[in-house]
């Protein structure tokens, strides 16, 4: 087994939203929390996210994905490695903190909320959180479904397919988990002729081939639906909004969860 993050970094150009934030969700980031004068804490080392803020501290537990995908040190910015459940930063020490998709890089419940807290034990007072989620639907897919609207030209890009399959395949209960082996397991199963599935969809086979990241992997995502995540984060935060992200494909299952006014935490650094 592996760690599919250390492989990660080398797909990274061939990835599109909804994997990755467009431009109108950086400026949705920007405006929800008013970065321009603010010292910024970003989850991950997402690269369109990096042009935020006064100054920017990135964190991120996969060396290979700082190496690899990070926008590189300068006078503003550096990234560290560090685990998202124990910020290596002191409490109230960040004016905004950011991050794309990390509610779902974790694989439980236990993890989401250890990770909420930490966000709410690192603002200042007064300040704002801002996370892309990547929320599963109230109805849960099926995947004969999934499949039948893929042939019809319904799923506008292999991304936005991918995780509709990994939130149709998500276990039941609080952890919302899925192996992200299952992930490439299921795909493989569903559309064992690629060449095929590129001549219908037009997608390129080298955008297909990066769920090929997920052969073998330990790792396991969480694909929590919206309202879950809203009363998780209502443990930590008195203030808590859901935020449309933009226009892009399954944009409808990625808005921004926007938390204001952390709760007293009792961890402290």
């Amino acid at each position: 087994m592996t760690n599919h993050w250390d492989n990660y970094h080398r797909h990274w150009m061939l990835l599109d939203a909804p994997l990755r934030p467009p431009p109108e969700t950086v400026a949705i980031f920007e405006r929800e929390l008013d970065l321009a004068d603010a010292d910024v804490l970003l989850l991950g080392v997402t690269p369109e996210l990096a042009v935020l803020g006064r100054s920017m501290l990135a964190i991120d537990q996969s060396a290979a994905m700082i190496s690899g995908v990070w926008a590189g040190d300068n006078a503003s910015r550096r990234a560290v490695a560090g685990n998202w459940l124990d910020l290596p930063v002191g409490s109230a020490s960040a004016d905004a903190v950011i991050g794309d998709g990390c509610l779902s890089a974790v694989d439980s419940k236990m993890a989401r909320d250890t990770l909420l807290g930490e966000i709410a034990r690192v603002l200042k007072p007064g300040r704002r959180a801002a996370i892309r989620v990547f929320a599963s639907p109230e109805m849960t897919e099926d995947l004969p479904g999934i499949e039948a609207q893929v042939l019809a030209g319904g799923i506008e890009n292999f991304h936005a397919l991918k995780w509709r399959i990994a939130m149709a395949c998500t276990t039941g209960g609080s952890d919302c988990a899925i192996e992200v082996r299952t992930i490439r397991d299921t795909f493989d199963r569903l559309f064992p002729d690629r060449e095929a599935l590129a001549a219908r969809t037009g997608w390129s086979i080298a955008s297909i081939n990066t769920i090929d990241v997920y052969a073998g992997s330990d790792t396991s995502y969480s694909f929590a639906k919206l309202a879950m995540l809203v009363d998780e984060a209502n443990v930590w935060f008195d203030d808590v909004r859901i935020v449309p992200s933009g226009s892009y494909p399954l944009a409808e299952r990625c808005p921004l969860l926007v938390l204001g006014s952390p709760k007293q935490s009792t961890k402290h650094k």
